[in-house]
C-alpha cells in the first residue's frame, strides 16, 4: 500500500481521521502579509510551510503548482505574449508547462518539501486538464479571447500536456496526485475519462489520484479506473470507491463533516479569524 493510501489508515497527525487543510491564501494573509508564496526561495519555502504544518498538522502537505505556475506569468510580461502568440485551445497551457524557468522552480520547491515533510505525505495539487487548459489561456490575456468551457477533446488534449509535465516528478518524492475542478457545477463537469494520459502516468509512478470538486458530490459519474478518491461537497449518491469532504465554511463554526466521510480536506480562508481557526484546530485533535 502506498503511503498517501496508508496514511489515510494511521493520520500522521494521531486524529481518527485524516484532515488536510488547504491553507496556503490563509498563511498568506496571516504569515506574508499577503505577499505571494516564495516559491523560487527553497529556504523561504521550507520555513513558510513549515509554520503552517505547526499551525494546522495537516495529514498531508498539499503542493498547489498552479500558484507557482499562475505567479510566474504574472511576473513576465513576455511569458504572457508567447502564450498568446497563437489561438489553438492548449497552446497557451502547452506554453506555459514547458516554460524552463517555472519547471526548474517547480522541481526545486518540490524536492525540498519532500525532503522535509517526514512522515506526513506530499501531494501534488494541480486543476483538472480541461480547468488548467483555460486558466492558461485567461493568463495569457490576449486580446479578445474568452476561452469558454473546455469540452472533453480538449481536456483530453489538456491531458497529454499536464502529464507530460508530472513526469518531472518522477523522483521528487510525491506520494500522490489530487486534481482539483473547482466550484464547477456537476451538469458541467468533464468525465475523468478524458484525463487519461495523467491517470496513467500517476499509475505508473504509483500515485494515488484523488479528485476534487467543490460544486459537486463525490463520485458524480461513478467509478473511473485509476482514481482512488474523490473529495465532493457531499457524500456520493452511490458509493464508488473511497470519498471525503470538502469542508464548506461551516466547518470553522464548528460544524463536523459526515462521519461516513474517509478524508476531511478543510480549505481556510484567507480572511478566517485566527482564534476561532485555532480554536477548532486543537478541537480535532
Amino acid at each position: 500500500m502506498s503511503r498517501l493510501l496508508a496514511s489515510l489508515d494511521a493520520p500522521p497527525s494521531g486524529r481518527a481521521r485524516s484532515i488536510w487543510f488547504d491553507a496556503v491564501s490563509y498563511g498568506r494573509a496571516k504569515l506574508l502579509g499577503g505577499a505571494g508564496v516564495p516559491w523560487t526561495s527553497p529556504a523561504e519555502l521550507s520555513s513558510f510551510f513549515a509554520k503552517m504544518g505547526g499551525m494546522f498538522r495537516s495529514d498531508a502537505v498539499l503542493v498547489d503548482l498552479a500558484d507557482l505556475f499562475a505567479q510566474r506569468t504574472a511576473a513576465d510580461q513576455e511569458l504572457r505574449a508567447v502564450m498568446a502568440t497563437r489561438s489553438r485551445p492548449g497552446y497557451a497551457l502547452r506554453t506555459l508547462l514547458g516554460d524552463a524557468q517555472a519547471r526548474s522552480t517547480a522541481a526545486e520547491a518540490v524536492r525540498v518539501l519532500a525532503a522535509t515533510s517526514g512522515p506526513v505525505p506530499l501531494v501534488l495539487t494541480v486543476p483538472t486538464p480541461g480547468r488548467w487548459l483555460v486558466a492558461a489561456a485567461q493568463q495569457a490575456q490576449r486580446v479578445g479571447s474568452d476561452p469558454g468551457p473546455p469540452d472533453a477533446a480538449q481536456a483530453e488534449t489538456a491531458a497529454i500536456y499536464s502529464a507530460d509535465f508530472l513526469r518531472m516528478f518522477a523522483d521528487a518524492g510525491v506520494d500522490g496526485l489530487l486534481l482539483d475542478e473547482g466550484r464547477v457545477p456537476v451538469g458541467e463537469l468533464i468525465h475523468a475519462e478524458a484525463y487519461r494520459p495523467v491517470l496513467n502516468v500517476a499509475d505508473y509512478y504509483e500515485w494515488p489520484v484523488l479528485i476534487r470538486t467543490d460544486a459537486a458530490a463525490a463520485w458524480p459519474h461513478g467509478p473511473v479506473p485509476g482514481v482512488a478518491f474523490w473529495l465532493g461537497s457531499a457524500g456520493p449518491d452511490e458509493p464508488s470507491g473511497r470519498w471525503g469532504i470538502v469542508a464548506g465554511s461551516d466547518f470553522w463554526a464548528g460544524v463536523g463533516p459526515p462521519a461516513e466521510a474517509n478524508l476531511v480536506l478543510a480549505p481556510v480562508p484567507a480572511d478566517a479569524d485566527p482564534e476561532a481557526v485555532m480554536t477548532q484546530v486543537r478541537a480535532l485533535a
